[in-house]
């Protein structure tokens, strides 16, 4: 069974995060491993020095323990759990950093409130932690039907990089996936679905039989990031590559509300 790791916050976006991933593992099993990092400038500097300042953060991480034990406990997300959240005072990049390093995930998760801002979005893309991970990232943006299925999003250049995590990934997976292959322009025609791609087509199924897979709907379409963005809206999951910020596909995903699994470029 695979390990995850979960970042967790005392806010919405995380309480979010946590009532998705507990459907997502009714669909493929996997352990879940909670972090949380407190955030020590929350209430001030601390008082002094020597034992009045570890005193000071000793009750700070306390009462962050006592915030992330009611999160999980309202959301009866501690059944998930393979152990207690973790609570570790630090920079955040480094902390999960330092964690993943000393373990072996499958993929990292965060919640992220959909936005019709992408910046934070961007933000995220654009961050030390994300171009660091070696492995995918969820990023939960809303909560969704899980009965919506699946779909991979790519570009004929990210196809060889993303599938490969799908089938390490979801291996247990029996669900057949749709597949969006985007030809992303500048121009801002109506989307423009391509029909005379049976090559490819046929090679994408050949790909999928090799791990014992089938495949849903395919689909090969032409137009700009906003235009195709309609076409990955309606999913309980997306999964596509980890683009750059401001990128066509970073633009099309950032206009998303669904789930969305990050894959790096490494080859596994």
């Amino acid at each position: 069974m695979q390990d995850v790791l979960i970042a967790l916050k005392t806010d919405l976006a995380s309480g979010i995060a946590i009532r998705y991933v507990c459907q997502l593992e009714k669909l493929f099993r996997f352990n879940m491993q909670a972090v949380h990092i407190p955030d020590m400038d929350e209430k001030g500097h601390s008082p002094g020095g020597g034992w009045v300042h570890q005193t000071w953060e000793d009750a700070v991480i306390q009462q962050a323990k006592e915030n992330i034990a009611k999160l999980v406990k309202e959301d009866l997300f501690y059944s998930y759990l393979t152990q207690s959240p973790k609570i570790i005072p630090g920079d955040k990049d480094q902390v999960i950093l330092e964690e993943v390093n000393n373990n072996k995930y499958a993929f990292f998760i965060e919640g992220l409130l959909h936005s019709f801002d992408p910046e934070t979005f961007f933000q995220k893309l654009d961050s030390d932690l994300y171009n660091t991970l070696a492995f995918p990232i969820l990023l939960v943006k809303n909560i969704v039907n899980m009965d919506k299925g699946i779909q991979i999003a790519v570009t004929k250049d990210t196809m060889p990089s993303v599938f490969p995590w799908f089938f390490k990934i979801f291996k247990e997976l029996s669900e057949k996936p749709d597949i969006l292959i985007c030809n992303l322009t500048t121009n801002d025609e109506k989307i423009k679905i391509i029909e005379d791609e049976k090559d490819l087509i046929s090679d994408i199924k050949a790909q999928f039989s090799q791990y014992s897979k089938e495949v849903g709907k395919i689909q090969i379409a032409e137009g700009s990031a906003e235009e195709l963005s309609l076409l990955v809206r309606d999913h309980a999951l997306l999964i596509s590559s980890r683009p750059k910020s401001h990128e066509p596909m970073a633009e099309m995903l950032s206009m998303s509300p669904c789930p969305i699994l990050l894959c790096p470029e490494s080859q596994l």
